[in-house]
């Protein structure tokens, strides 16, 4: 590490990851707790699928309008500091759900803010992830900081339906306990590296409008499915809505066995960040369109394997924020701009996915669309990066 090669350097950077970790998979958690619930807000609230896909939008458009500035603060104030004021936020705005649950308006509002806030939890937290190591190893360990997002995708999930059988009242309480005690992590383990204050900005590279492109384009394909993948199994009539907490988890949990996976098989290859980002998303768009014409009784595993793909790619992809940052000192802004792409993608296609929905009655057409698109985003940075 740049600070401190001590085994008490070691020590104090498993506790910054694990901290992080633990903040990253309750701001997943916390971005699929609407989504899961669509299919009882469309019984409860009388609306429509595509309305309820509006309040998914809604958590993106905050996410997303929010990425860069949640970078530039980082960078000016201190990215440790930016963490904890905007997990205490973020704790805040998913507080107002109970009051407010019975409220079309008001949840789009919450879902807004709540995005905003879990926007620059992100930025700063892997900022604080990478600052700490060498630009080397960067991509392994964001790869495993970014099992966080799959914990709070497969079990967050669970744990919202299956709490949801008791009351709403039981599962916001459970949520909310387990927020207070990731906000207790957080502030007593991230730290930023003191030396990164002593560095000059430079200058973030052209090319990473390439790298942003592959962002967009995994966003786009896989974060419209994961996110009404409750949805999609409910009302393509696979599975009852009282038994969807057994499968909501599948899609994200094969994130977990391959997001620190990616960033280690980057290491080993020329071009190994770039292929090892495009590759899996392109087989992760293939996916999307077989799972279509795919028998029922492997439609869990093809969705099971949307996770794999995508935790592949995630820690090179996002790794790749280093190699164009020009400077720690910019690290959290060229973050942000990778995340943004992401976000962008992912704020367009669940309104595509539930406009589309709402016309032909069915998810098919709409997944075969938004795989296309996602593949032939990345031809030109197939090209740019790896020839």
């Amino acid at each position: 590490m740049p600070e401190d090669n001590t085994s008490r350097g070691k020590r104090k950077y498993s506790g910054i990851l694990s901290a992080s970790i633990v903040s990253f998979s309750m701001n997943s958690t916390l971005r699929f707790f609407i989504p899961v619930l669509i299919p009882l807000l469309v019984s409860t609230l009388h609306i429509t699928v595509y309305m309820g896909s509006l309040l998914i939008t809604a958590y993106w458009v905050g996410y997303t309008i929010f990425q860069i500035p949640a970078g530039i603060i980082s960078d000016r104030v201190g990215v440790s500091k930016v963490a904890k004021i905007s997990f205490i936020l973020m704790a805040f705005s998913f507080s107002l759900f109970y009051f407010f649950r019975n409220s079309y308006i008001a949840i789009f509002i919450i879902q807004v803010m709540l995005g905003s806030f879990s926007a620059t939890v992100y930025v700063s937290d892997t900022s604080v992830v990478q600052k700490w190591l060498p630009v080397s190893t960067r991509a392994t360990f964001v790869g495993i900081y970014q099992t966080g997002f799959f914990i709070g995708a497969s079990l967050g999930e669970y744990l919202i339906l299956r709490t949801l059988s008791i009351s709403f009242w039981f599962t916001f309480i459970s949520i909310m306990s387990i927020l207070v005690f990731s906000g207790i992590l957080n502030f007593i383990f991230i730290r930023e590296p003191q030396q990164i204050i002593k560095e000059r900005h430079g200058n973030i590279d052209r090319r990473i409008i390439y790298v942003a492109m592959i962002r967009f384009s995994a966003g786009f394909t896989y974060i419209g499915f994961v996110t009404l993948f409750t949805t999609f199994i409910v009302f393509d009539h696979i599975v009852p809505y009282s038994n969807a907490y057994l499968y909501a988890w599948i899609p994200a949990a094969g994130g977990l066995i391959t997001s620190p996976i990616g960033g280690l098989i980057s290491r080993k290859m020329k071009n190994g960040k770039p292929l090892v980002s495009i590759l899996p998303v392109i087989a992760l768009a293939g996916m999307i369109i077989y799972i279509n014409f795919a028998p029922l009784a492997a439609i869990f595993i093809i969705s099971f394997m949307t996770g794999v793909l995508y935790g592949l790619y995630a820690g090179p992809s996002m790794g790749m924020a280093s190699d164009f940052s020009g400077s720690d000192r910019n690290l959290a802004s060229s973050s942000s701009i990778l995340n943004f792409s992401s976000q962008v993608g992912g704020t367009v296609s669940p309104l595509l996915i539930g406009f589309m929905f709402s016309i032909y009655g069915n998810f098919q057409l709409a997944f075969i669309i938004v795989a296309i698109i996602s593949i032939l985003t990345l031809i030109i940075p197939l090209i740019r990066l790896t020839v």
